[in-house]
């Protein structure tokens, strides 16, 4: 088994899980090899077997933690978790819930996300012990690879990661990890579908130049990336945009279901099964009544229409003993025309199209592709109303909708696939999303700089400008994947004898187009605070200075350098060696 090693692909969405793995010595494993886990444990749900895990927990009263297609309908469960990792995505009104529900728990978000992760991690181990024996998985080199929003910001990101980590996929319960790396969800699909074509007619008419978007359509959020085909044997692809995408998933339909049963039944006998009004209702924990007929809408209206069925959802106790034509109350069941489904989809649908459009005029914009396909994968793209409506949009772009094979699972299916890759990555190079820089601090100028900005050194005595802001990386430009380094920032770092042995400094950002100059405007925020452990460079190295009150001083000037690989990385070089002395705090 020399040179042998595992692959983990780990989906964690808003509304489902997929696990995907592959064990391999050869990076160009066929796609086929990639297994994803089926056999979620599952004993109240219609889902069943299937390819993802719902990400929801419950605590029951008797301490038992539930997950996923384990818990009972009427037991309240806590769902859409997930988006608290990302405070921007998370409106503040669903946080203020989340956080009211969890009260009596004592738990914070992130521990019911690692709660739950924990389950899955435990399933993933039963699974691996299954296929290769409890010993040998064991003793094969592993590599992680955890999907995340193209939209989430960094500290989203790092808190992802966080998560996954204490869940115990880590090398305390995985001995042989050794990397584990993120890729954005629409990168993880590109990859998938690309390999999912190699041989096939489509696969033959890609050219140079020739452009597609990635649209992952899934329960939360919709992402969006454009890609250009930059070589074709190997198959490679550069970023022709910066990646967009909005809350606009299938679990919107789901609200909107709710605000159509409340008109439909009227505010007294919805609050019968909901406990509250429409709009009071939590996404992440809802009545047992009231789950139940989402569940059932979900898993047979919401799931099969396609444009012209009727559908007749069971009714619970007290309404299922109310007969009432004109509400379309009959024999237990509540009447769903075909054209309360359409107006269910029409913000998804609506939102979706607009951020293709969005997509497709900056790609356009660029001059460096023609775009020919827009591929659709998430689970909501297995809605046949949704990808109807949407091809149908298409064909009047001159674009043609593909949805790939097992386009549930292709996000887990592609994270595997990328961990496969390895250093030889199929996507060459990124779009950097936003600005990134540090505070600066020239010297000062009269005439050019705000003298009640400035400040004096107390180490040299100089007179420095503050406030002002150095952009180390611009909005929109190439990062590519080869490169270890895409920026650096020389430091001068100073301190006395009796101070702490370290010095910090904030890593700015701005999602503008254009970058300000002061560090203090209001479009540029902190992203992260570094910190670089003086005490980790040679002393002897280090050089010493004098201040004017006549105080010995260290100094050291330092590259820090960053990566901007799917997350940030950071290191630190000290008369040209890296140090293992940097850390980053994000907010």
């Amino acid at each position: 088994m020399a040179g042998n090693r595992l692959v983990i692909g780990l989906d964690y969405g808003t509304t489902y899980t997929g696990v995907a793995f592959c064990e391999t010595s050869d990076a160009e494993t066929d796609q086929k090899r990639i297994q994803i886990i089926q056999d979620w444990p599952s004993g109240h749900t219609m889902i069943g077997t299937k390819e993802k895990v719902p990400s929801e927990l419950a605590y029951a009263d008797d301490g038992q933690v539930l997950w996923g297609s384990l818990i009972p309908p009427h037991v309240k469960r806590h769902m859409w978790t997930k988006l608290e990792l990302d405070k921007v995505a998370c409106v503040a009104g669903e946080s203020v819930k989340i956080q009211e529900e969890l009260s009596p728990l004592n738990k914070d978000p992130v521990e019911v996300i690692v709660d739950y992760l924990s389950n899955v991690k435990d399933h993933l181990i039963r699974n691996l012990d299954k296929q290769y024996g409890p010993a040998l998985w064991r003793t094969l080199p592993m590599t992680l690879v955890v999907t995340v929003p193209a939209i989430w910001s960094d500290a989203a990101k790092d808190r992802t990661l966080g998560a996954v980590r204490k869940a115990g996929f880590n090398d305390s319960y995985l001995p042989q990890l050794k990397r584990t790396l993120t890729t954005t969800e629409p990168e993880a699909a590109a990859i998938y579908t690309l390999k999912s074509m190699r041989g096939t007619a489509q696969d033959q008419q890609m050219a140079m130049d020739d452009g597609f978007i990635v649209c992952d359509m899934g329960g939360g959020t919709v992402d969006l990336i454009s890609y250009r085909i930059s070589d074709t044997d190997p198959l490679k692809v550069d970023e022709v945009t910066i990646g967009s995408g909005a809350q606009c998933g299938g679990s919107f339909v789901d609200l909107a279901f709710l605000a159509w049963l409340e008109r439909r039944l009227g505010v007294e006998d919805f609050v019968k099964i909901a406990g509250c009004r429409a709009e009071e209702c939590s996404r992440t924990c809802l009545s047992p009544k009231l789950r139940r007929m989402i569940q059932e809408f979900t898993f047979t209206a919401k799931s099969g229409f396609s444009g012209d069925q009727d559908y007749y959802l069971q009714l619970p106790h007290p309404l299922s003993a109310v007969d009432d034509w004109e509400r379309g109350m009959i024999d237990g069941d509540l009447h769903v025309e075909s054209g309360d489904m359409k107006e269910m989809f029409e913000f998804s649908l609506q939102e979706t199209c607009q951020l293709i459009t969005y997509q497709l005029k900056n790609a356009k914009q660029s001059g460096k592709v023609w775009m020919k396909y827009v591929f659709l994968v998430g689970g909501f793209a297995e809605s046949p109303y949704m990808f109807n409506e949407i091809k149908k949009f298409l064909q009047r772009l001159e674009l043609q909708a593909i949805k790939p094979a097992f386009a549930w699972s292709a996000i887990a299916r592609g994270a595997a696939a990328t961990g496969l890759e390895g250093d030889s990555n199929a996507i060459v190079k990124r779009k950097c999303r936003r600005h990134y820089g540090t505070i600066h601090c020239p010297f000062f100028i009269p005439g050019k700089y705000c003298k009640s900005q400035s400040w004096i050194c107390p180490y040299k005595g100089t007179r420095h400008a503050g406030e002002q802001a150095a952009w180390l990386i611009k909005k929109g430009d190439d990062m590519y994947t080869s490169k270890k380094t895409h920026a650096s920032k020389e430091l001068s770092l100073t301190w006395w004898p009796s101070e702490s042995k370290s010095t910090s400094f904030q890593l700015l950002a701005c999602d503008m187009d254009t970058a300000p100059q002061l560090s203090q405007h209001a479009t540029v925020y902190k992203v992260a605070q570094l910190t670089v452990d003086t005490n980790k460079l040679p002393i002897n190295q280090v050089s010493q200075g004098v201040s004017s009150d006549g105080r010995l001083y260290y100094n050291a000037d330092v590259t820090v350098e960053i990566s901007m690989q799917s997350t940030l990385e950071f290191s630190v070089s000290f008369k040209g060696k890296k140090y293992a002395a940097i850390t980053a705090r994000y907010d």
